[in-house]
């Protein structure tokens, strides 16, 4: 039944996204047509509809961004289409880069604190529905008036109202999408207080305790163990297995850590496209350093070169000096991504995740002064 009614929402959308933009077509040429050529008319028409869309896109996001910062949040990245805008290295930074077909766009926020993160949770979910709701409503109230405003304005706002309408109304549906969950599955699951979005606050709470500068392993325990047990392919349960995986690390748990990269590592064909190249250069990264299966690591690098190259994190630098120094085995070349990294170390805005990286970066240090690799 659920199914049938996610189809049929998913099927409603599309004919009034069709239906709303042929309204808008019709106005404007029943309106217009004296005063703008017809070729000049449909083609200013859909580039306004496509600009339109994409402030769509950004006014959502920044709904959540707003909600989260007046929650005590931090901004962390926004990604709309190819454009990222990042914090890294202490700054604000943007990047031009690939992002999967299936999320148009993408704010990510981090705890400051592990407090009261359920109700801001909520409110940083609503946030985006919220300005949703409001372009949508500002795109109705001006086609209201379309016959008192110029074309210039019509083409732009007017022209809004088909994405503006899918946007809030695709969002608002309480069902997973093709790679994330809308927002109102998130809203839903954390009203019923369903085991997958207590899950997720547990993780925001953990992410919390790291801005604070407890390092995975000093975070109370009961924040990675002490929910119910999660379907393997429920993506907060594949999130939770990664903080696993960096607690035992942190730790020096190594035999637990190998048992969290092998469950990972099972789990990847239900990671998101999204997030599937962090969670993998960990496995990577763990097939190096803990497992030494350095043929497992040839095969998985060569889907993870572009990510690991281009992204220039503190994560990344890390995992290329583990390859450079456990597969090409040039000392010299893993020593330059180990002082990139360590130099980010520095300066890393998360203090719990910058003395977990040091851990690591200081293991590669040493397994680099015990051993004669040959450049």
């Amino acid at each position: 039944m659920r199914y049938f009614l996610e189809k049929l929402a998913k099927v409603f959308d599309i004919l009034a996204v069709i239906a709303l933009s042929a309204v808008i077509v019709y106005l404007g040429y029943e309106h217009y047509y004296a005063e703008i050529d017809s070729v000049v008319l449909i083609f200013a028409l859909v580039l306004g509809g496509l600009l339109s869309a994409l402030i769509c896109s950004v006014f959502h996001e920044l709904g959540h961004i707003v909600f989260g910062l007046a929650c005590g949040f931090r901004f962390n990245s926004l990604r709309i289409g190819m454009f990222k805008l990042y914090r890294g290295d202490g700054k604000l930074r943007c990047t031009f880069k690939d992002i999967p077909e299936t999320v148009a766009g993408a704010a990510e926020m981090l705890p400051r604190n592990a407090e009261g993160l359920y109700s801001k949770y909520l409110l940083v979910t609503l946030g985006g529905l919220a300005f949703s709701f409001l372009f949508l409503l500002a795109a109705i109230l001006t086609l209201y008036f379309y016959q008192r405003i110029p074309f210039i304005a019509y083409a732009l706002v007017c022209s809004s109202l088909p994405a503006a309408f899918h946007l809030f109304f695709y969002n608002a549906l309480p069902f997973s999408s093709d790679d994330l969950d809308t927002d109102g599955a998130l809203l839903r699951g954390l009203i019923k207080k369903e085991t997958s979005f207590l899950t997720a606050v547990n993780i925001l709470a953990i992410e919390g305790y790291l801005y604070q500068g407890l390092s995975p392993s000093e975070i109370e325990q009961k924040l990675y163990f002490g929910l119910p047990q999660l379907p393997e392919d429920d993506f907060n349960f594949i999130l939770l297995t990664n903080y696993r995986l960096m607690y035992y690390l942190d730790g020096g748990d190594i035999a637990n850590a190998v048992r969290a990269c092998d469950r990972l590592e099972g789990l990847l064909e239900y990671v998101p496209s999204y997030y599937f190249a962090d969670i993998a250069s960990d496995i990577l990264f763990c097939e190096l350093t803990i497992k030494g299966e350095t043929d497992v690591a040839k095969e998985m690098f060569p889907r993870l070169e572009r990510y690991l190259r281009s992204e220039d994190t503190l994560q990344t630098r890390r995992i290329l000096a583990a390859y450079e120094l456990y597969v090409n085995r040039d000392k010299l070349a893993a020593l330059r991504e180990l002082n990139a990294a360590e130099e980010k170390a520095e300066n890393y805005w998360v203090a719990g995740v910058a003395k977990y990286e040091k851990k690591l970066i200081a293991c590669l240090r040493a397994d680099i002064a015990d051993h004669i690799v040959i450049a």
